[in-house]
């Protein structure tokens, strides 16, 4: 079920659609970080100070975790890496060869979106969950995440 679920959300793929979802899975998670920086760095106060310091600190360690600890120990291929998977893949953009699960980018976006929710409340939250999960399904386009390495990703808030 896994693959076919990949395997339809990269059928999607249009040349329309393409250079937005290239731009989303290469750049995308870096909304939250920057929207850390506008949001508490315009007043310059030591609980703002502490508020960007925390939602970087979120962000970074979610990553790091998921980065340098999770995928080393799974060691689980990517679905570009799978000869058997990869003949029907379009991948978008140079296959990573690094291990896949769970996805980095999922994590990050996860933890930065559940920072600003939990700060800002539930509209922001829903937001920024709404393009965390947005950039997070741009990795099934691309063809280089199994649908669980955003599950995971998502699920692995630190």
């Amino acid at each position: 079920m896994e693959e076919a679920i990949l395997l339809t959300v990269n059928g999607l793929r249009t040349s329309a659609i393409d250079p937005i979802a290239t731009f989303l899975t290469d750049w995308g998670l870096y909304a939250f970080p920057l929207a850390l920086l506008l949001a508490l760095g315009a007043e310059r106060t030591a609980e703002r100070g502490r508020h960007l310091r925390d939602g970087w600190l979120a962000f970074l360690l979610a990553l790091f975790v998921a980065e340098s600890i999770v995928k080393p120990l799974v060691h689980r291929a990517r679905p570009s890496s799978i000869d058997a998977v990869a003949a029907h893949l379009h991948i978008l953009g140079a296959a990573p060869t690094s291990a896949g699960f769970p996805s980095g980018t999922a994590t990050a976006c996860a933890a930065g979106a559940t920072w600003l929710g939990l700060r800002f409340g539930p509209r922001v939250g829903a937001a920024a969950w709404a393009l965390a999960v947005l950039v997070s399904l741009t990795r099934l386009y691309a063809g280089v995440h199994w649908p669980t390495d955003l599950l995971a990703g998502w699920a692995d808030l630190t």
